[in-house]
């Protein structure tokens, strides 16, 4: 075989991985893991490399793990949401964290789901959500409310107050259970964007027309 027919070895940098599994340094790295889970068919959601990548990142800024990561954040509505109970470990996991305590009171159309979060050295916060207030918000009796109205109660109740108290924690993460409720907006018409061409990517092009044409 000539030297010009060889084939080129591309060497890559090892993924490192601990106790807890693979650990990223470099937006390459990340890239051949997000593309392994499309390979996989794991995820049926996630079916490009860059959706896996958002839902990798945002985790992991989280402190969540890759394929927790993977699990528990979806963009939903257009933005990364957590489900209820993966917002109740993070907020769990945090040392400044006391307590977590949920409650209901009432029955019936009555029914009141109550939050309370205690963290270290602040007031209590406690946030309720009730059918009152969800048939104010046209919420009562729509989808996952009419099977499943106290978890939804819950889930409100819980979102507002894990993200009232550790709202430097979690950055203004949405929850599934809540966001899904939100109809979207009218998608605005999809524009055709422009290749991004890197500076080295850039190629000399050989002028073939007059330089009369040129002037023009």
């Amino acid at each position: 075989m000539s030297d010009d027919n060889k084939l080129t070895k591309i060497d890559r940098a090892p993924v490192l991985a601990d106790e807890r599994g693979l650990k990223f340094d470099s937006l390459d790295s990340m890239w051949r893991f997000c593309t392994a889970v499309v390979n996989s068919g794991t995820f049926k959601d996630i079916n490009t490399p860059e959706i896996a990548l958002i839902r990798l990142q945002a985790g992991l800024e989280l402190g969540l793990t890759p394929i927790w990561s993977l699990t528990n954040i979806m963009v939903t509505n257009g933005r990364p949401s957590v489900w209820g109970d993966a917002l109740l470990g993070l907020v769990l996991a945090r040392p400044d964290c006391e307590d977590v305590i949920e409650t209901f009171e009432g029955e019936g159309d009555h029914l009141t789901a109550i939050c309370e979060v205690h963290r270290r050295g602040r007031q209590p916060i406690i946030r309720k959500f009730s059918v009152a207030d969800a048939k104010r918000a046209g919420l009562h009796g729509r989808n996952v409310h009419n099977a499943y109205p106290a978890r939804m109660l819950q889930m409100r109740a819980r979102s507002w107050a894990c993200r009232d108290a550790f709202a430097d924690a979690l950055r203004g993460l949405g929850v599934i259970e809540e966001l899904r409720d939100i109809e979207p907006r009218t998608a605005a018409p999809e524009r055709v964007k422009a290749a991004i061409v890197l500076p080295d990517e850039v190629e000399e092009k050989t002028i073939t027309e007059p330089v009369e044409a040129l002037l023009v």
